[in-house]
């Protein structure tokens, strides 16, 4: 059994859709108390706006097509976007999964991207915090030190007092996951749920890619602890 595993927070330990609709829900009871909007339409309106053209400029487009739009509405929804408390969910096999890695004693931390508070946030609402003995926000330590920089992984291992060799990382996305850990020898595992193949990651050189691919956790104890060791 490893003595450390890492994991990725967003679309690894909860689906990340789900805070993307908990935050268009915070901005859609504002105008919806505000202007007598459909609350529910709102949020609609912002998940079609979403589909169509992507993140970026989703409370700008959908604020011009109410009629509402200023810099500072822009503003104050991204505010009460970010700043909300969502209402996410774990996935069905993480906590049994995180649970059975405690009773081996395996030490577990989190490396996430995002702002900071956002990502605090989530974690909180996901009743995380006392389940890790470590959570690296990487944007606590400088943009530059989001991934896939290596800093945030050596920092965490530090902190857990265990060697690359030792470790494990398990995320989702090999766009920016596994570059620095497989680079720095750890075992990295990628959590694909729905195995389907992103014609964007066809690219991803093979520096960057998880030495594994799984469904989901319950096929990770097999692979870091041997068959004798899945709970």
């Amino acid at each position: 059994m490893k003595t450390a595993v890492l994991f990725d927070l967003d679309d690894t330990l909860y689906p990340e859709i789900e805070f993307v609709k908990s935050g268009f829900r915070a901005a859609a009871r504002y105008l919806s108390s505000r202007y007598h909007f459909s609350e529910d339409s709102l949020v609609k309106q912002m998940l079609d706006i979403l589909r169509r053209d992507g993140r970026g400029k989703i409370f700008d487009t959908l604020l011009r097509h109410l009629g509402l739009y200023t810099e500072e509405k822009v503003r104050l929804l991204v505010y009460l976007y970010r700043s909300h408390r969502p209402t996410i969910h774990l996935y069905k096999d993480v906590l049994p999964t995180l649970e059975c890695l405690r009773r081996y004693g395996t030490r577990l931390g989190i490396i996430t991207d995002g702002m900071a508070s956002v990502q605090k946030n989530k974690i909180a609402a996901l009743g995380l915090n006392n389940l890790f003995g470590v959570i690296v926000y990487t944007d606590e330590l400088g943009k530059n030190c989001w991934k896939p920089s290596a800093i945030p992984y050596k920092i965490a291992l530090e902190l857990l007092e265990a060697r690359p060799s030792e470790a494990v990382y398990v995320g989702d996305s090999p766009s920016k996951d596994f570059l620095a850990p497989n680079s720095m020898g750890m075992l990295t595992i990628q959590v694909n749920r729905q195995m389907c193949q992103n014609l964007k990651e066809e690219s991803i050189p093979k520096a960057a890619a998880a030495r594994f691919v799984i469904k989901s956790l319950k096929q990770l104890l097999p692979i870091i602890g041997g068959e004798n060791n899945a709970c």
